[in-house]
């Protein structure tokens, strides 16, 4: 009986074994830089390129705001000094004293207007940005998730996070189970072969070669 029961825990604990082997193959733990696909994925580089022409209308609308309110300072200047010439009669200068303060009033105005356009179009850049960011964010997900269920994956982890003290979370990976390469191939694939892509590729190593000089 004694025999028998030790043959049975023995059976019990090879099983136990040999089932933890086949848990331990079947777990597949593959890692992945967010930080590169996000940055690499075409979308990522035309959304740079739309809110960077979007900025530059901006600058352009605050460029003739600007000139409008320089114009209207001028001629405020123009009429206050006009009020304090003394060469000209009262009468000439209580009418440059009454048009000076409406000008002010209309000066105030204007730089009320600009803060405004400041404060609002700072806004919508900012609510843009971060809209394309997580759409562009949940599509990579997206897609991860269904590359990693395709391969038989049980986790993919983001090697570009950090802890709370500013240290990598992941220390090393071994290059075999880095993915981070084949995910990118996997979302550029629908790249459309347009000027526009291209000219979002060519902007980001152009200004990635001047940040190094």
């Amino acid at each position: 009986m004694k025999r028998n029961m030790a043959g049975l825990c023995v059976a019990m604990a090879l099983g136990c074994w040999g089932l933890a082997n086949v848990q331990a193959a079947e777990t597949r733990v593959v890692f992945a830089n967010m930080d590169r696909i996000f940055g690499e994925f075409y979308k990522t580089k035309l959304a740079d390129t739309q809110l960077k022409e979007q900025g530059l209308q901006v600058m352009d609308e605050r460029k003739k705001l600007m000139s409008d309110f320089e114009r209207l300072q001028q001629e405020f200047n123009k009429l206050r000094d006009d009020a304090q010439n003394t060469a000209l009669n009262e009468d000439v200068r209580t009418q440059r004293r009454n048009s000076a303060e409406e000008k002010l009033v209309e000066v105030r105005d204007f730089e009320a207007k600009i803060r405004r356009f400041d404060e609002t179009r700072g806004k919508q850049m900012k609510d843009q940005q971060q809209r394309m960011r997580r759409r562009i964010v949940d599509e990579i997900r997206e897609t991860i998730q269904t590359y990693a269920r395709n391969q038989m994956y049980s986790a993919v982890l983001d090697t570009s996070g950090l802890t709370a003290n500013g240290v990598e979370a992941v220390l090393y990976v071994e290059p075999r189970v880095d993915i981070t390469d084949e995910l990118i191939n996997v979302l550029n694939r629908s790249r459309p072969a347009d000027a526009a892509v291209d000219k979002a590729s060519s902007t980001n190593a152009t200004s990635g070669k001047s940040e190094k000089k």
